[in-house]
């Protein structure tokens, strides 16, 4: 009996101390930020900030350091009148943060078109201070021609409390 009741003790801690997790069944990460800006033409960007989905924020792992990590991505999608999706510029950043401060270690862009007559050019990006920087240019191409391009820059923010804009 000693020994059953030993093995209960130590199951219930056990089970008592494990982490739990509430599953995220969307297949998408949360969007903490959406903004949009809409054209004359009836088209519009669309400005996500959300978790960067590969990585996990060190602050999750060592949760009473003075300073912070995150990691965050900040994506602007320029979609036509019926919502469509036909290219995007993306930043991805790792910041530091706490103490008063923030500051941004890392900047990674991406852009890419999700349409056949859109295509992207000019990827670059920057970081400076608690910003990090993606740019990017779409062109429209009917048959010979092209229509204007446009070329948008998403910034990615973080202040010294780690909140990002």
């Amino acid at each position: 009996m000693k020994k059953y009741l030993s093995f209960v003790v130590v199951t219930v801690m056990l089970l008592a101390a494990a982490p739990v997790y509430a599953a995220d069944t969307s297949g998408f990460a949360p969007a903490e930020s959406v903004s949009i800006e809409y054209l004359e033409d009836g088209s519009y960007y669309e400005t996500i900030i959300e978790d960067a989905e590969d990585l996990q924020p060190a602050d999750a792992i060592v949760p009473f350091a003075a300073t912070k990590t995150a990691t965050k991505s900040k994506t602007t999608k320029y979609k036509n009148s019926s919502g469509q999706v036909l290219w995007y510029v993306k930043v991805t950043g790792t910041f530091t943060y706490g103490n008063g401060s923030a500051t941004c270690t890392k900047a990674t862009p991406s852009a890419a078109s999700n349409s056949s007559s859109w295509k992207v050019s000019g990827i670059s990006g920057s970081k400076s201070g608690n910003k990090a920087s993606a740019k990017a240019t779409g062109t429209h191409y009917i048959g010979s021609g092209h229509t204007e391009p446009k070329t948008k820059t998403v910034t990615l923010t973080c202040s010294p409390s780690g909140d990002f804009s």
